[in-house]
């Protein structure tokens, strides 16, 4: 297990990182070719196909990983259901699209929309196999799909920006990196899938795939309403800076996210009969992620004055103080969401969707409620709906798991204490040299953070770093048993 966990997280950190590096220079070539109002645009379309993909599958990605027993029939009956809820969505998006661009007046909506929804055919096809991959422990294969896919279809989607094909561009990094991920995902598991309706294998799944998809809709939604709300509220073009925002956070928040809950069920599932082993697993493997979690996005959120204008060029101030909250909003809100996932290998989603329901409507609430106070108000909307979720988290009884609210809330509030003290010694380091901006101050801004972090992480707590520090380097860890 030790061995699989470092391949595991070597793989993980490739594909984010990886991700990471090609987002960020595709957005640096992209904000200087194209408009806030063409990224406002794109993030419509965008928005309303993930939201689509959800219904094709996603529910079978997690009810196949959750199966105590899963035969190929299943396999071949999740894709059935998947590819012909597809068809189906596609069919829809044409009487749709001309009603969103009606609604918008932005008639390029009539072909966008249709022609991006059709990659969710490969999606549907890539959450299936994914399943498949979770349930064979075949993380390494899950990252490598990705990171091809991204290498591929952003390349491919910069490319056409030069050639001058604009909106298209945009849209095409998202079919493009869908498309090849489903076939390098396809050629590295080498398992072949061929759909076979079955009504008696879908049954079988009924309950944790309905659940799943409601809860993982709702997550979605959330993206569609703050949208179409920021949007109405503000217009397209405020909504390409919250798309700017989104590019430099999301991607990362994304990729830990699902590489945090799958590496988690694995090992929380194993044990999920046992409830005193589950509560063990899940308080350290939450305290452990949350030290580098946390500081990880509570960092970008502290240098994204200096990154983002290096990333997108001049014309995109706005999207920097939303691009704050979210990188704040996500620190609160990743680690307490591992209490969602003990609880989901022991079969109960449930508590998963109430979370995302009660960020939801926050969202929402504290949007339109603050819509006076002009763009600052999307970012805050985003850190309140986040944090509720956290809240949920900690304040709820969990069945057949004795985790006291205390130790949930312990398990995190150091790694958060330890993160705010980096931030302000980044932030002021920024008042500082207020003028002075460029890669050298971001790369001192980073060293002063990372330097800061570590030392407060050795400091304070001691017994995670030596544990993080061991799980790196397992081959130390009986001579360093030894010595203690």
């Amino acid at each position: 297990m030790q061995r699989q966990l470092i391949g595991w997280l070597g793989w993980a950190g490739l594909d984010t990182f990886g991700r990471l590096a090609l987002l960020t220079g595709s957005t640096a070539i992209l904000s200087r070719l194209l408009t806030p109002h063409d990224f406002g645009l794109t993030a419509l379309v965008l928005i309303i196909v993930t939201v689509a993909s959800v219904f094709v599958g996603t529910p079978f990605e997690e009810a196949l990983a959750q199966m105590r027993v899963l035969r190929r029939r299943h396999v071949q009956a999740a894709l059935a259901a998947a590819w012909a809820m597809g068809a189906l969505l596609l069919a829809l998006s044409i009487p749709a699209a001309y009603a969103l661009a009606h609604f918008y007046a932005e008639p390029e909506i009539t072909v966008l929309l249709p022609v991006t929804l059709a990659s969710v055919f490969f999606s549907g096809y890539s959450d299936v196999m994914t399943g498949l991959a979770r349930r064979l422990n075949r993380f390494n294969d899950v990252a490598k799909a990705t990171l091809i896919g991204h290498v591929v279809g952003v390349s491919l989607s910069v490319g056409l920006a030069l050639l001058g094909f604009g909106l298209w561009a945009l849209i095409a990094q998202r079919v493009l990196v869908v498309i090849v991920r489903a076939l390098a995902l396809q050629w590295l598991i080498g398992f072949v899938i061929v759909p076979v309706w079955s009504n008696a294998q879908l049954r079988a799944m009924r309950r944790y795939a309905g659940l799943s998809l409601v809860d993982r809709l709702a997550d979605n939604l959330t993206f569609l309403a703050f949208n179409s709300v920021v949007s109405a509220l503000y217009g397209v073009t405020v909504l390409g800076y919250v798309n700017m925002a989104m590019r430099v956070v999301e991607p990362i928040r994304g990729a830990v996210g699902a590489t945090a809950h799958n590496f988690a069920f694995s090992f929380f599932a194993a044990v999920h009969n046992d409830a005193q082993r589950l509560k063990q697993r899940a308080d350290l493997v939450m305290a452990r992620t949350s030290y580098v979690i946390a500081p990880m996005f509570v960092g970008l959120a502290a240098v994204t004055p200096i990154l983002l204008p290096l990333v997108s060029g001049p014309g995109w101030d706005q999207a920097i103080d939303i691009a704050v909250c979210l990188g704040i909003g996500t620190a609160l809100a990743l680690p307490p969401r591992l209490v969602f996932t003990a609880l989901s290998a022991k079969a109960r989603p449930e508590f998963s969707l109430i979370g995302n329901l009660l960020g939801v409507a926050g969202t929402l609430v504290v949007l339109i409620a603050l819509q006076s106070y002009g763009p600052i108000s999307v970012g805050i909307s985003r850190v309140v709906g986040d944090a509720l979720q956290a809240v949920y988290a900690f304040a709820l009884i969990p069945p057949g798991l004795d985790w006291s609210r205390t130790e949930r809330l312990a398990s995190v509030l150091p790694s958060w204490a330890i993160s705010a003290a980096m931030a302000v010694a980044v932030v002021g380091l920024e008042v500082l040299m207020p003028e002075w901006h460029g890669l050298l101050a971001l790369g001192l801004a980073i060293a002063l953070g990372i330097a800061t972090y570590m030392l407060g992480f050795g400091l304070f707590a001691r017994e995670h770093f030596r544990g993080l520090i061991l799980a790196v380097r397992p081959a130390r860890r009986g001579e360093a048993a030894a010595r203690r």
